[in-house]
């Protein structure tokens, strides 16, 4: 029988903002977070994807998810999105921490496209890398974080859009 892991503590995250700061100190931290668990692609450096940090959750002084960010055009929806790409400490896989630095990360790019209108960034974007969805995240919509299901990759996996209120298409 498997080691039960031990239930998260309610305590919230210490949600920090990183998109756009160069600040390093979260980006040591995540460089060591993605070292350690070792979850890159092939060919990508943690220091380069430390230049892509949206938001970093931590819990007292231990980095437990990242979100980092690129901005692409999404020719399909004709407009430029900060695709997103999240990662959660195992440990922390039901504590909500994946939840909360979504919204928070939403939150702090949307903002900053606002104040950078010039950008032309949309909304966020995401590929949905888990394959073993459950029923709720099968879901057209995800009120939470206002992903909607806008369609698949060749292999399956779903892609997401989350719209910023202030952004208009041409």
């Amino acid at each position: 029988m498997p080691a039960k892991r031990p239930a998260p503590s309610p305590e919230p995250f210490d949600l920090r903002p990183a998109w756009r700061r160069d600040d390093p100190r979260i980006e040591a931290d995540a460089i060591a977070f993605w070292r350690r668990l070792n979850i890159l692609p092939k060919g990508v450096s943690p220091e380069s994807r430390a230049k892509e940090l949206a938001a970093a959750a931590y819990r007292g002084d231990r980095l437990v998810a990242v979100a980092t960010a690129e901005l692409k055009r999404v020719e399909f929806l004709r407009a430029r999105l900060a695709m997103v790409r999240a990662a959660v400490d195992p440990e922390f896989r039901r504590s909500h921490a994946a939840l909360a630095l979504a919204v928070y990360t939403r939150e702090v790019i949307e903002r900053w496209s606002a104040e950078h209108p010039g950008e032309r960034v949309g909304g966020l974007g995401a590929i949905i890398e888990s394959p073993d969805l459950v029923v709720r995240q099968k879901e057209p919509y995800w009120p939470q974080t206002r992903f909607g299901l806008v369609g698949h990759t060749p292999e399956g996996r779903q892609i997401r859009v989350s719209w910023f209120e202030h952004f208009r298409l041409d």
